[in-house]
């Protein structure tokens, strides 16, 4: 499921398959003379990088190994299971060692969770950008972040791989001088803040004697 979603956003970031099997999938991505490469391996067991580096290195297609860009400028995203996330704890430094290694490639160790396969579950890539631009989610789960939610899972993918793009959708912007009035209204400060502008160009003194005859006269009533 998970490397499903990262296929597709590998392809959706103009990346094409050139080989592949059930472990590990090799991509490129051509723009004139700018060359990217990347790798999807599904990370089984948590291993030394050396030991990482060598398996790729040898399952490589020909054409990337003569490459010399290949090795300088390759993601290599791994996926690796969990059973449950508190799992992590136990795990945490042989995936830190992984991700720091700057051997090769550049490495990425995006560990998941049953619960978080089971909140995405049916959601492609299109879906999964879209969840992480609402604005109402992200503030659930900003309360939230341990939670194994649909959320958290598609956070996780966009945190874990940067070179992924946000798509954000564009939002009419309201005035600010409408926010003000708007606010001004709610906290039934109309008055003092039609006393505010008047005085605005004038000087501090007559605001701060108009204020204190409007709060007196409101003292009386």
């Amino acid at each position: 499921m998970i490397i499903d979603l990262i296929h597709q956003a590998l392809v959706a970031h103009r990346f094409s398959k050139v080989q592949g099997n059930d472990t590990t999938s090799f991509f490129v991505r051509e723009n004139g003379t700018a060359i990217r490469f990347a790798v999807l391996h599904r990370l089984d067991e948590l291993m030394k990088p050396g030991d990482l580096n060598a398996v790729i290195n040898q399952s490589a297609p020909e054409v990337f190994i003569t490459d010399p860009a290949f090795r300088k400028n390759c993601d290599l995203i791994c996926i690796h299971h969990l059973d449950k996330l508190a799992e992590f704890k136990n795990h945490e430094e042989e995936i830190f060692e992984i991700e720091e290694d700057p051997h090769f490639y550049k490495k990425y160790v995006l560990y998941y969770s049953d619960t978080e396969v089971e909140a995405i579950k049916g959601l492609d890539f299109v879906k999964l950008n879209e969840l992480i631009s609402d604005k109402e989610q992200f503030n659930i789960y900003k309360n939230e972040p341990t939670a194994a939610t649909k959320y958290s899972a598609a956070a996780k993918i966009f945190i874990k791989l940067p070179f992924l793009e946000l798509h954000i959708k564009n939002a009419e912007l309201v005035p600010l001088r409408l926010q003000i009035e708007e606010a001004v209204a709610e906290a039934d400060l109309v008055n003092t803040y039609s006393t505010v502008q008047k005085h605005a160009q004038n000087n501090v003194e007559n605001l701060i004697k108009e204020l204190i005859s409007y709060e007196l006269a409101n003292l009386q009533n």
